[in-house]
């Protein structure tokens, strides 16, 4: 398996299989891109891996023309938008699968580190590739979220997340998804997706069509992330136990695509402010602050799922206020702690927090409908913490690790029976 760092919900989840995978013994390594500086390695399952090929002065000189070419046509997006990374590195990095000699490779979140030409064109057509999608951009010319814009069904190009002076038919979009197209192209590849949103995207990419596509929910570890007694999570945080704790966090709560803005618009319309506490979690270095709003206690980031425990099961409700998600791991965690969600209706949240089952859904950007469904919670203890023991039944059911593991075993068998087949197939041909 790879995957670009070591932190992050993609790395979580590629790490939480890889402990499934050895767990029923299977060989399972999981690689990721060495850390630019020594102090940047961090505790891992994963290991470093670099696939780096050294550049002749010409090529270097290349190289660096095109990183200032890439960084000029991306100029002038709107710091609202996610990510934009293009298929092409600085260098070179196909990969020997005889030397790492493993049945198939697992990709996860793989920007910043593959070069998509060179990788891909290393591998041979019939060698099993599995790539679980973590955001969209595997099936699209560059943009991480579409955001609406279905031009990667099509082939991109014209793209509405560039500057307007950079849009053009054979923009860096087209460029990239010409890439992707035939590095893709005759390959054993097969696509898993943490939601059936992202399934339905990837079958109508015009990417990858060859490629078999399912939904595999991401497992976690439901002895670690379980309901823990309310009163003492919140006394080992120093918080209260007589007010209503609303939860909230992401990795980064400075990203506009995590809504913080909208979040603190729909909590200052609550009725009782003083009777509420919010309790977020995450890198707020350079997140939004609003006045007049209730108290707001942060722990800063957490790395730990006893951490990430305590917090959940503190909390009386937990708030998505994302404005683009996939299948948001702190959502499936604070259910699985017996915590139900009011998040807006994007993406794949649709699919675990049901309207009156697991939680409150607001239309998306609507602060005044999010603000009322928090406000409802509040309003209904008995009703919530009902809503809280059907959230964690519903991820015991759905998203137990064991169950992911399975199902990610069962893909690995089609995989290596497609290769056998795709063989038996050129056999055929040259006889």
């Amino acid at each position: 398996m790879l995957n670009t760092g070591m932190v992050g919900g993609a790395a979580v989840a590629a790490a939480r299989l890889h402990e499934g995978l050895l767990a029923k013994g299977i060989d399972s390594r999981l690689w990721n891109k060495p850390a630019r500086r020594p102090d940047d390695e961090q505790e891992s399952s994963s290991r470093p891996l670099n696939l780096e090929l050294p550049l002749s002065w010409r090529a270097q000189f290349d190289a660096a023309r095109s990183k200032l070419r890439d960084k000029r046509e991306l100029r002038g997006r709107s710091p609202s938008l996610e990510l934009f990374t293009t298929p092409w590195r600085s260098h070179p990095t196909p990969i020997d699968a005889s030397t790492l000699s493993g049945d198939l490779f697992h990709l996860h979140w793989v920007n910043r580190w593959l070069d998509w030409t060179s990788f891909f064109g290393s591998i041979a057509n019939d060698f099993p590739v599995v790539w679980t999608l973590h955001d969209m951009n595997p099936i699209t010319g560059g943009c991480h979220h579409a955001d609406g814009c279905d031009a990667f069904q099509r082939g991109c190009g014209n793209c509405p997340q560039l500057a307007m002076g950079k849009r053009a038919p054979n923009d860096i979009s087209k460029r990239g998804f010409d890439v992707k197209y035939h590095s893709y192209a005759g390959k054993n590849l097969h696509i898993a997706t943490p939601s059936r949103w992202l399934q339905r995207h990837a079958e109508n990419s015009g990417l990858v069509q060859q490629a078999t596509v399912q939904t595999i929910y991401n497992g976690v570890d439901l002895t670690e992330f379980r309901p823990l007694d309310k009163q003492r999570a919140r006394q080992e945080l120093g918080l209260p136990n007589d007010r209503t704790i609303i939860g909230f966090g992401a990795a980064s709560l400075s990203n506009p695509r995590k809504g913080m803005q909208e979040f603190f618009r729909a909590v200052s319309k609550l009725s009782a402010p003083a009777e509420v506490l919010c309790l977020g979690f995450g890198d707020h270095s350079k997140a939004p602050s609003f006045h007049q709003l209730p108290e707001v206690h942060t722990t800063g980031f957490l790395t730990t799922p006893d951490q990430l425990a305590r917090v959940y099961s503190a909390a009386d409700v937990f708030v998505m206020p994302s404005l683009g998600e996939n299948m948001p791991q702190t959502v499936v965690e604070a259910m699985a702690c017996g915590t139900p969600t009011v998040a807006f209706r994007v993406g794949g949240i649709p699919e675990i927090v049901i309207p009156g089952e697991t939680g409150m859904l607001a239309d998306l950007g609507n602060c005044d409908q999010l603000g009322r469904g928090i406000q409802w919670m509040i309003d209904h203890p008995t009703e919530r913490r009902q809503m809280g023991q059907r959230s964690r039944e519903l991820v015991c059911r759905e998203f137990d690790l064991d169950v992911q593991t399975e199902k990610y075993l069962s893909l690995y068998q089609r995989a290596i029976q497609a290769t056998d087949e795709m063989k038996s197939r050129h056999y055929a041909r040259s006889a």
